[in-house]
């Protein structure tokens, strides 16, 4: 890893973003502190300035809690609008969301990881909980795994690394020898599956999006219960997800006919 030379009070600033972003609920000065390990002078000028910026508001002024303002995602929502995927995808999430009753996610690969950049479930019937912004295995969740596919086999192990890989569920797969198998499965019907490997109630299929330069920069997976998965539904949801994924990688000059190759 490359040495850097981190500036202390911009670091703290970015973890009390990082901190406020991942919190279910507002947080006092007092939990900042805690959590963050500041000494509370310090918290409190953090806090004043990242409000007087509208990167935090004042959540309950009763209780003093805070929470990310409209600065945040105003800068969030720039750095999606100049990916330009989130935009070109946004319409087709909701179709898809639409036509199969579940909720549509779509992500993109960071330091090894899959990244929810957006997702469509006003038609779900159960909503999931991955956040946007959050992060996940990218070896376990169906939309993870339908971008590691797309990659040539020596990123997939640079990406999974020499040490031990990672469980969620006792059916995820463990070792590389299963996941460079899985990943041929995966290329040779053309979608990924997760079934039960990341959320022993999920089953999700996916598909990985290309660019211009038929390089993987994407991938959506729909997320259903497992519970309601038959086959019926299962050849539904694969068409459907092949065809928007392949629409999607079109719009963003894909010329290609297939979205993996064997």
């Amino acid at each position: 890893m490359e040495n850097f030379k981190l500036n202390k009070s911009a670091e703290r600033v970015v973890d009390l973003l990082v901190l406020l972003s991942n919190s279910s609920s507002s947080l006092t000065l007092n939990e900042i502190c805690k959590t963050l390990g500041l000494p509370k002078s310090s918290a409190f000028e953090l806090v004043q300035t990242l409000l007087y910026k509208n990167f935090i508001e004042l959540d309950d002024p009763r209780l003093k809690t805070y929470r990310l303002g409209i600065g945040a995602f105003e800068a969030g929502i720039s750095y999606l609008s100049n990916m330009g995927i989130p935009h070109l995808a946004r319409p087709l999430l909701q179709e898809l969301n639409r036509q199969t009753g579940s909720t549509v996610f779509l992500g993109v690969e960071d330091k090894g990881q899959i990244v929810y950049l957006d997702k469509a479930e006003n038609y779900s019937v159960m909503r999931p909980t991955a956040k946007l912004g959050s992060r996940r295995f990218i070896h376990t969740t169906g939309i993870g795994k339908a971008l590691l596919a797309a990659l040539p086999t020596e990123k997939i192990q640079f990406i999974l690394g020499d040490g031990e890989i990672p469980a969620k569920t006792q059916y995820s797969k463990v070792t590389l020898q299963e996941i460079l198998q899985d990943m041929a499965e995966i290329r040779a019907r053309g979608y990924s599956i997760d079934d039960r490997e990341d959320n022993l109630e999920m089953y999700c299929i996916g598909s990985a999006i290309y660019d211009q330069w038929n390089q993987p920069v994407a991938a959506i997976s729909v997320a259903s219960m497992y519970s309601t998965m038959t086959p019926e539904r299962e050849s539904m949801i694969v068409k459907l997800v092949k065809e928007t994924a392949l629409k999607l990688s079109n719009q963003l000059g894909y010329r290609g006919e297939r979205l993996y190759n064997d």
